[in-house]
């Protein structure tokens, strides 16, 4: 828990803000490509706390990251050229479900990378490791929401 709470080696002029409650975690920050660990440590911690599987949570973690990442590369920069980005995650009687939502109202493409491509394969790991997945355009940008059913501790991905 240090790691959530202490603060001191943060950068103060990050805008962010995050509710926790009862099996969600609301957060809205600057997406920054150096705050991806630590958004991915608050995650895992919630999903350690809701009890949710290795299996899932790891699955959660890397979609997660991929969205957010998608927003760093395809989102433009606001007037103080930051990516502003909220992340609803929440647990749900049969697994968990996460939220991206991001102002940009263009939808992603899908794209068929060439083999060596070092990009393009963000909705490939979507589909790949979500058991469901919705984007939907907002009057605020868009919102990507994807659903990661439990597994069982012997169910492959």
């Amino acid at each position: 828990m240090e790691l959530l709470l202490d603060t001191r080696d943060r950068d103060a002029s990050v805008r962010s803000r995050s509710r926790s409650v009862g099996g969600q975690l609301d957060m809205s920050f600057d997406v920054r490509a150096a705050d991806l660990g630590t958004i991915r440590d608050v995650l895992q911690a919630h999903l350690c706390w809701w009890r949710i599987d290795d299996a899932t949570t790891d699955r959660m973690l890397i979609v997660v990251n991929e969205l957010l990442t998608n927003v760093l590369q395809h989102t433009p920069a606001d007037a103080d050229g930051c990516r502003m980005a909220s992340l609803l995650l929440q647990e749900v009687p049969d697994g968990v479900t996460a939220v991206v939502r991001d102002p940009d109202p263009h939808l992603p493409v899908y794209a068929t990378p060439d083999s060596l491509a070092e990009a393009g394969r963000g909705l490939m790991i979507l589909q790949a490791l979500a058991d469901d997945t919705s984007v939907s355009v907002t009057a605020a940008g868009k919102d990507v929401w994807v659903f990661m059913g439990k597994r069982d501790a012997t169910e492959p991905f």
